[in-house]
């Protein structure tokens, strides 16, 4: 996999720049497939240009029939056809799974920084420790994606440091890090040899270092907290809102997996092999098909259609696993990023109040009428209900209003013709029944 640039995006989530600042994509370079094509495509180019001099400077005439391109093109166009299709629909399940976590997640964050009491300094802590796992998921998610073992990365370890489990496979952070006496992981393995020949019993194999399920360990964690927050006396929260979390909990976990359905299950090897295969014999065909009636010409369009195909081959090669740190693939760092962010801002403000919001002397209840909650909270329900009256009527006039100026005028004069039109009909048919 290529290396993305080196801009932390976890940190700086991205800012997309508006469409019409960006370059046309036919001058773009970076995000294409050109780059990985162009040696293929130029050793096409170059096995045309000797078929190309053979038949014009030889008598060795290495004409082939046309139908021999038609038919090979009929069947690479619907390999190629059903192999993209196929890759991007593995893209936007990817992208459509992620999107229904981030949403668990912010219910979950929401009703735990809002639904549960603080009692005490140390319930607020809790409710802290609580987001960051949440956080610490989705990352972990991330990594657990990339097919990245352990914890020892620089963007997860602060949100799951608290984490101690006795769970098989399941090693404490600082213990996970192969690397925290500087050593490499051959001798890691040594050292561990050492000391089981030593007969320690202590010994710990640096293969049980690596947590192949962080994510699911993490909800553990989370459903902890959940039943914590019920079994407490008195009970922390309602119970709509402890079942809330469970809901999302679940969603998470439900994602999870199949997040996993699309990384652990790719387009079977013997279609994309046949595929390959097939691409690159019409490919080398053309040449043999083309040289009689298009002489040097023949080396362009060969170089051309090779490009073409072989784009789109890679493409979708590139694509069907989209959680990797390719240019095309999902940007789960500027996800994560983002959700930090969001995150973050929850925590840093404390619970709204709605003394602080609803009654300010900035809120205008009636949107045609300048009246603060205070003043309409002084008036009876027959006046308040009469506001509410004039709001509606002012409001549809409004509307109509803008309708109507919105209106092509030579479209509004067909509709008074036809209307006009309409009268008259019924006026003459009225005389008629007299």
């Amino acid at each position: 996999m290529r290396k993305k640039n080196t801009v932390n995006r976890f940190e700086n989530p991205k800012v997309y720049t508006p469409y019409r600042y960006r370059r046309p994509n036919v001058i773009r370079l970076r995000g294409s497939v050109l780059l990985r094509i162009i040696g293929p495509t130029l050793f096409i180019a170059a096995f045309s240009a000797v078929v190309t001099t053979l038949y014009t400077h030889t008598s060795l005439k290495l004409g082939m029939s046309q139908s021999f391109s038609t038919l090979v093109g009929f069947v690479v166009s619907l390999l190629l056809a059903y192999r993209t299709n196929t890759a991007y629909d593995r893209y936007w399940e990817g992208r459509r799974l992620w999107s229904t976590m981030t949403v668990a997640i912010r219910n979950i964050a929401r009703c735990i920084w809002v639904n549960v009491d603080e009692r005490v300094p140390k319930d607020l802590l809790e409710k802290k420790t609580a987001i960051n796992l949440l956080l610490g998921f989705a990352v972990a998610t991330k990594h657990y994606l990339r097919e990245e073992d352990g914890v020892n990365y620089d963007d997860l370890k602060p949100f799951i440091a608290d984490i101690q489990s006795d769970l098989p496979g399941f090693i404490d952070t600082q213990a996970q890090s192969a690397s925290k006496e500087g050593l490499s992981s051959k001798q890691t393995t040594f050292k561990w040899l050492m000391e089981l020949m030593q007969n320690n019993s202590k010994a710990t194999n640096p293969m049980l270092l690596l947590n192949h399920n962080l994510p699911l360990t993490i909800t553990l964690y989370l459903s902890s907290y959940i039943r914590t927050q019920k079994t407490k006396s008195p009970q922390a929260t309602d119970d709509g809102s402890i079942n809330l979390m469970y809901a999302n909990l679940s969603t998470m976990v439900d994602c999870l997996t199949n997040l996993e359905r699309v990384l652990r299950s790719p387009i079977p090897r013997a279609y994309a092999i046949h595929l390959s295969q097939t691409t690159w014999v019409y490919c080398l065909a053309l040449p043999f098909q083309l040289v009689s009636s298009n002489g040097w010409n023949t080396i362009l369009i060969t170089f051309l259609v090779s490009a073409v195909l072989l784009g789109v081959e890679k493409i979708a090669e590139e694509i069907e696993n989209p959680f990797g740190i390719d240019e095309n693939d999902l940007d789960l760092d500027d996800f994560c990023g983002i959700l930090r962010l969001e995150l973050s801002t929850i925590t840093a403000h404390k619970i709204p109040s709605i003394d602080e919001w609803m009654y300010s002397p900035d809120n205008r209840v009636f949107e045609n009428n300048d009246i603060s909650v205070q003043e309409a909270s002084k008036q009876s329900f027959n006046e308040l209900r009469n506001l509410l009256s004039d709001e509606n009527e002012k409001t549809r006039l409004s509307v109509s209003t803008e309708r109507l100026a919105s209106v092509n005028p030579e479209e509004q004069e067909k509709k008074e013709d036809k209307i006009s039109i309409n009268v008259e009909e019924i006026s003459d048919n009225k005389e008629e029944l007299k």
